[in-house]
């Protein structure tokens, strides 16, 4: 069957960030030559726009075609394959691992918050890259349960959440942030591991991280103080 690639486009402003879902459409038109309806189709030669990565995706099913997510991860209806036997304590969490990761860029919202938050029991390192990628989701509560799940790994995620303050998704580096001062709260880590990357992002070209790097800066700083007895 013909998949069709969905296509995202970040539009910037003062505001912030939108994204918006493209999918190229055939045109039907009505005895005057007037578009009368718009229907997804890999060989159109318009597009239809959406707001949302669920509408683009039941859009898309509606008119027949299987579809290809921006990411380039391609989505097939799959026959269940019911799990029979598990041998081992460790095949267990292998298994329960993959299949929490296979719902994590589910169109369903809440079932991305819910593969989220099993990842996070797990406590398994091989997550922390997981959770790195959806802090920078349009979603508020699956950013939280992301930033809540790195936090719990404390001291060994600074380094991804540094470089992810450079992450050209201003959602990502303001959660990043986010997650840095929980983080703080929890550690005796020297003042300028998390401090310089912090006071870096003051200067941000979005007001946003602007005004929460500086609520971070101090706050980082204060809990450092506090931990260090200083």
């Amino acid at each position: 069957m013909q998949k069709i690639i969905i296509k995202k486009k970040v539009i910037k402003s003062e505001s912030g960030e939108q994204c918006l879902y493209i999918v190229p459409a055939l045109s039907l038109k009505n005895s005057d030559n007037k578009v009368k309806l718009l229907v997804p189709h890999p060989n159109g030669n318009d597009i239809m726009e959406f707001n949302t990565l669920a509408e683009t995706a039941a859009a898309v099913r509606k008119a027949g075609f299987e579809y290809q997510l921006p990411d380039g991860e391609t989505v097939e209806e799959k026959n269940i394959q019911p799990l029979m036997q598990i041998s081992s304590k460790n095949n267990l969490e292998k298994v329960l691992f993959n299949k929490f990761k296979s719902k994590i860029n589910d169109m369903n919202s809440s079932i991305v918050l819910s593969s989220i938050s099993a990842l996070a029991y797990l406590d398994d390192k091989d997550a922390i890259d997981i959770f790195i990628s959806k802090l920078g989701e349009d979603n508020e509560k699956i950013r939280t349960a992301a930033i809540d799940a790195l936090v719990n790994y404390q001291g060994i995620v600074i380094d991804k959440l540094i470089d992810t303050l450079a992450n050209p998704n201003w959602v990502a580096r303001n959660s990043a942030i986010t997650c840095l001062v929980k983080i703080s709260e929890f550690i005796d880590s020297e003042p300028e591991k998390l401090l310089i990357p912090i006071i870096n992002r003051i200067d941000d070209e979005n007001t946003i991280v602007q005004a929460n790097a500086l609520l971070a800066a101090g706050k980082i700083y204060r809990n450092l103080l506090k931990r260090t007895g200083a």
